[in-house]
């Protein structure tokens, strides 16, 4: 991606609103290994109710085991259908509704799933000085994001690319419409111009020198070679199971 010399028509403060702790978190977002109890209480009510339940207990300690379970369609059609499902984390909702949408797709690595529902998480509530997750006020142009990533160095770089992917993944897959509005009323680019730039972004950070270790630069590339399909599931998430407001 040449990001060449373009001007950052977001009015933001460029690179010293994102210069700040916000971005250097930990930045794979997973949402497997923070269940709550009430999760977990949730997902033996459906699996194991009564007495059952202290067998499968002992099984939530296994991360191959607790991947199994929570592939099982029951805790889906838990998740959408009981009113219990409302004690349940946003991690725990975001997880189960992003993996069985990427295995119906035929996308089936459980940590994509989970690094894509933990992006997901982030949105719910993100920090009004954030511009980097806020969907409603922060960068929604791709112009926002090539102002500060083309003067970015090193680690900072790195990590800007990263959110670039995140922001626009999360654009393209749960907010398609209003990509398409503000085309069609604004002459802005176009949904596939925004999932392109996504992935590029996640290609672009695969590659970064600066990325931390082989699991991220592969989780970071699959997720570029996969995005079309990704993106085009989430979409169908949204529509189905996910009301996002007006």
């Amino acid at each position: 991606m040449s990001y060449g010399k373009v001007k950052d028509f977001s009015g933001h403060a460029g690179t010293n609103i994102v210069n700040r702790s916000l971005v250097l978190e930990h930045w794979i977002p997973s949402n497997r290994n923070r269940f709550t109890a009430a999760d977990l209480e949730f997902l033996a009510s459906v699996l194991a109710p009564g007495e059952q339940r202290l067998h499968l207990e002992k099984l939530w300690s296994d991360p191959d085991a607790l991947r199994e379970m929570l592939d099982l369609k029951e805790v889906l059609r838990g998740l959408l259908d009981s009113p219990s499902a409302i004690q349940v984390s946003p991690r725990f909702y975001f997880y189960v509704l992003v993996r069985h949408t990427f295995l119906q797709a035929d996308l089936s690595d459980a940590d994509l799933a989970d690094y894509v529902a933990g992006v997901m998480t982030k949105r719910i509530c993100p920090s009004p000085e954030d511009p980097l997750q806020d969907i409603a006020r922060g960068f929604t142009h791709a112009s926002d994001f090539i102002a500060i990533i083309s003067s970015a160095k090193g680690r900072m770089r790195f990590h800007l690319q990263v959110a670039a992917g995140n922001q626009f993944l999360v654009l393209t897959g749960l907010y398609p419409d209003f990509l398409r509005h503000r085309c069609k009323q604004r002459g802005a680019p176009d949904l596939d111009f925004y999932e392109s730039f996504a992935q590029q972004a996640y290609r672009e950070a695969a590659d970064n020198r600066q990325a931390s270790g082989k699991t991220s630069r592969n989780l970071l590339g699959t997720l570029a070679d996969v995005l079309p399909t990704a993106r085009r599931s989430l979409n169908r998430m949204a529509e189905e199971f996910v009301f996002l407001g007006d």
